[in-house]
């Protein structure tokens, strides 16, 4: 096949130079310069080239923010001096300034708002000496000092240093404050006010000033200023000191609670305890069950909660029992307890370790103050042991239970030997009334029937009496019952 060398030219892209640029066709452009971005090197550009615009944006620098151009780049701004007057002046002093020129001129200076004045107190004679009479302070030094502090505008440093009355003490800064404010705090709580109380309050406390206080904290101001190099570096090291100290303390604190979560048996990795899942004891829920077969089955069980392994299917490690363990114990006050027989141990009923004096055994709350008062008259006190050893608290357990008893007893004791007054006293009466019955009947009645209702009557009276006697002596003791049967034989 014979190729043409105007083929061959358009596989080459080379134009033809014989060829004329048509209407319909586009004429190539020449190759383009390039320039090299700032901030690449000549040798990276000529082996990457212009293919790699995000690099060269990259390394491009940064603009600056172009400056507004408010007025337009046409308008021109005219400046003139024109002259001025400062209206918080008292002399009437025309200075100039470079103004904008602008249709309306202002009338006033601009910065005159900013010249405030602070409110001058001023008094009469009859407030003087009603309200503000000091030994230390005459009248005359009194409105001097007012003077002086409105020609100085409140600034207490100018006032301090200009402060001269002629034959007057030496007055510290502290002074005039304290002499000036107080006077303030006189004339507005005396005044009529035509505000609202809070407005009244809220002026007053602004003129409060603590001379006492404010000498205070320049002595301690002074002193600190008059430290030496040596006492600099002691209070430096006592700060680290104690910033050492709330650290340990901190971290004291931190072990202190992981080791309760220790001996509680929580986060302590023992096979023996169980996650409580918030039920009683003793009560299961559905779901719970559920899931226990579920496990028991062999299905998989969920990633995020582990099952437990149980009591059975890991047994625990028991201590054996000993002469050697039991001497070992003894000579370390060490007393161990067996976990329950039955059940599956768990967090909740799992005991930690604890110490004695924290469980000392209390009295009931009806009878505690009984029971206190008992024991103080054996200067014991139970709240508190100085060796709460077992066998004290033992023992203070068993005295407890023994004052206690007592204390019952001599409560049913009492209540007895009242029933049986009452009673002694409901027996008197009803036997003068039935006294009264056999005069009275015996005046109306022959003697024969006399005689039969009187002995009817005192089998009736022998019948409740017997009775009530046996009541009463079912539920006394021995000795009141001895007293008692001699009462009644008597009677």
């Amino acid at each position: 096949m014979a190729v043409s060398a105007a083929d061959i030219r358009s596989a080459l892209s080379i134009p033809d130079v014989n060829a004329t640029a048509g209407p319909s066709q586009l004429k190539k452009q020449g190759p383009q310069n390039t320039r090299k971005p700032e901030g690449i090197s000549r040798e990276l550009y000529s082996l990457i080239g212009p293919s790699a615009p995000s690099l060269a944006a990259q390394l491009a620098k940064p603009r600056l923010k172009q400056k507004p151009n408010f007025g337009g780049a046409s308008t021109k701004t005219k400046w003139e001096l024109r002259p001025f007057k400062n209206g918080a002046r008292q002399d009437d002093l025309e200075l100039r300034h470079w103004e904008k020129v602008t249709s309306d001129r202002p009338t006033d200076y601009a910065f005159a708002k900013y010249n405030v004045q602070s409110t001058s107190y001023t008094y009469s004679q009859d407030e003087y000496t009603r309200f503000l009479e000091d030994r230390e302070w005459t009248k005359e030094e009194t409105d001097y000092l007012f003077s002086v502090v409105h020609d100085y505008d409140s600034r207490w440093y100018i006032i301090y240093d200009r402060y001269d009355y002629p034959g007057g003490l030496t007055r510290s800064l502290e002074d005039l404050k304290d002499r000036y404010y107080s006077v303030c705090r006189k004339l507005v709580r005396n005044r009529p006010w035509a505000g609202d109380e809070a407005s009244k309050a809220q002026l007053i406390s602004s003129f409060q000033f603590d001379k006492e206080r404010e000498m205070t904290r320049k002595k301690y101001i002074v002193s600190l200023e008059n430290r030496t190099p040596d006492q600099i570096a002691e209070e430096e090291a006592l700060y680290i000191e104690v910033k050492r100290l709330e650290h340990n303390e901190r971290k004291f604190k931190k072990d202190r609670e992981s080791l309760l979560r220790t001996l509680a048996g929580i986060d302590s990795g023992l096979p023996d305890i169980v996650e409580d899942d918030g039920n009683p004891l003793g009560i299961t829920n559905e779901k719970t069950k559920g899931a226990i077969t579920k496990k028991k089955g062999g299905q998989p069980t969920d990633v995020d909660s582990p099952a437990t392994p149980s009591v059975a299917a890991t047994p625990a490690v028991k201590r054996p029992h000993t002469v050697k363990n039991a001497i070992y114990d003894a000579q370390h006050c060490i007393i161990r307890t067996d976990p329950p027989p039955s059940g599956v141990a768990t967090k909740a009923a799992h005991q930690p370790a604890y110490l004695r004096s924290f469980k000392l055994p209390t009295p009931k709350a009806a009878i505690a103050p009984k029971i206190t008062q008992a024991l103080a008259e054996l200067g014991i006190s139970h709240s508190r042991l100085v060796i709460p050893t077992r066998e004290n608290t033992i023992q203070l357990e068993a005295l407890l239970d023994a004052t206690t008893a007592l204390v019952e007893t001599k409560r049913v004791v009492d209540k007895v030997d009242y029933d049986i007054q009452v009673l002694k006293t409901r027996l008197g009466m009803r036997e003068n009334s039935q006294a009264a019955t056999d005069v009275e009947m015996k005046q109306e009645g022959g003697g024969d029937a006399d005689g039969s209702i009187i002995g009817e009557a005192g089998a009736e009276n022998e019948e409740l009496e017997d009775g009530r006697a046996q009541s009463v002596l079912s539920a006394r003791s021995a000795r009141s019952r001895k007293h008692v049967s001699a009462t009644y034989s008597s009677s």
